[in-house]
């Protein structure tokens, strides 16, 4: 026998202890597969039960994302015509302003015009009036 037939060959005592941790170690994988196989379906069970329940809250996100943005849509609408009508009100306000300033303003233009045509009549009243003579 070469040399490297004797390294590769089990002999004696050396043999014995390959060939019984072989035969352990397939005795350990023969035993576990099973466990393994469900361990395996388990996980696989478990991995659905989580993508169908990130499914599900997608979902429901995506949902409840409609109904914020309804929501917000509806708010906005509410704001809008509350300041179009505030804007509406303010302006009635300003109109009944100036119509009252002008009603105002013509009253003081009246008593200045009155004032003022008083004045010609007192000043037209103190002029020394010219006597026509008399021919003849």
């Amino acid at each position: 026998m070469a040399k490297d037939e004797r390294e590769q060959a089990p002999d004696g005592e050396e043999g014995r202890v390959t060939d019984a941790l072989r035969a352990a170690i397939e005795r350990t994988m023969a035993a576990t597969a099973p466990a393994a196989g469900q361990t395996r379906e388990r996980a696989e069970e478990l991995v659905e039960g989580i993508s169908k329940r990130g499914q599900e809250a997608r979902g429901e996100l995506a949902r409840r994302g409609q109904e914020a943005g309804a929501e917000i849509a509806r708010l906005g609408q509410e704001a809008r015509g509350a300041l179009s009508r505030r804007g509406l009100e303010a302006t009635g306000e300003l109109r009944s302003q100036l119509d009252l300033l002008e009603k105002r303003l013509a009253s003081i233009e009246e008593l200045l015009k009155a004032a003022q045509g008083g004045e010609r009549a007192a000043a037209t009243e103190n002029l020394p009036r010219s006597k026509p003579k008399a021919e003849g």
